[in-house]
């Protein structure tokens, strides 16, 4: 009786605590590369990186398999209870950005030890409000609202410190992330087993008196993956940034803090690693 007693509890807390979980995105990640179906090697699993005195494992990474592109992932199995991740798009970030046309990003480590970002494309399908909805399921353990915003920070904080131990490698003369090139790009994920929702509400059409929205007049939206943009605070950034002339508030808010993480359902798996190419670089000036 004592042995089923154990063996219950154990794999509810491997459930609970998202272990079982995270080993099966890695599984799956790993099928996909070993298939020819995707160009994403797993590197390693529970890395262990410190940004501002704060240290944290990273659940796994993965490097692209041609250039030295690394993903900095988050497994986060969602309670069930609060399973509905909901995701809006704010109608004002900054006064360059027009129509909500904002830049994806990916940050980069150069071989003098300096750090930078790259303009990916250009995109008006990004999201920067996030909401925990509840579902008709019943809840597990402790975790209650806010696992949104723990996942974003918690993903943060290791891309950060994996970017930090990068910098404090070159200066030590030690190259192993950049795998001989010039520079090594890094961009956060999270996987997740919530159900991924987008709306159309447009925010800054509400009734200004009252502060509400007309919820009759958006829509709701499934989606197996979205992309999320998140200004990170200065105790989750590593302090090794470096850009030159004088940048107004709207590039700082990008070089320092505003960050591309991709959310990506396990069921999207499949479709969302072959196409995380970073190949084409846009124009910063654009």
């Amino acid at each position: 009786m004592e042995e089923l007693a154990v063996k219950n509890l154990l794999g509810q807390y491997l459930n609970e605590h998202g272990y079982s979980f995270q080993y099966a995105v890695l599984k799956a990640i790993n099928d996909l590369y070993d298939e020819g179906k995707s160009p994403w090697l797993f590197e390693v699993a529970e890395f262990p990186v410190e940004v501002n005195g704060t240290p944290t494992h990273i659940d796994f990474i993965l490097r692209h398999k041609e250039a030295p592109f690394y993903l900095v992932a988050e497994c986060k199995r969602a309670n069930p209870a609060i399973s509905n991740w909901c995701f809006v798009k704010a109608p004002y970030v900054s006064r360059d950005i027009r129509d909500g046309n904002e830049r994806i990003v990916r940050e980069v480590v150069n071989a003098n030890g300096g750090t930078s970002l790259q303009w990916l494309k250009r995109t008006q399908d990004i999201y920067r409000l996030a909401f925990e909805v509840k579902s008709t399921a019943k809840g597990e353990g402790s975790s209650g609202r806010g696992q949104v915003n723990d996942a974003l920070t918690q993903v943060l904080r290791g891309v950060n410190g994996l970017i930090k131990f990068a910098v404090d490698g070159l200066c030590k003369g030690k190259t192993a992330l950049l795998k001989g090139q010039s520079y090594a790009a890094f961009m956060p994920v999270i996987f997740t087993t919530a159900n991924l929702w987008v709306t159309d509400a447009v925010l800054s059409k509400a009734d200004l008196l009252k502060g509400t929205g007309d919820i009759s007049k958006f829509n709701l939206t499934a989606r197996d993956q979205i992309l999320f943009h998140y200004a990170q605070s200065p105790t989750l950034k590593h302090s090794s940034y470096n850009y030159s002339d004088d940048p107004g508030l709207s590039d700082v808010l990008y070089l320092e803090y505003t960050r591309s993480i991709p959310i990506v359902s396990a069921s999207a798996i499949a479709g969302f690693l072959p196409y995380i190419n970073w190949s084409d670089l846009d124009d910063w000036n654009k």
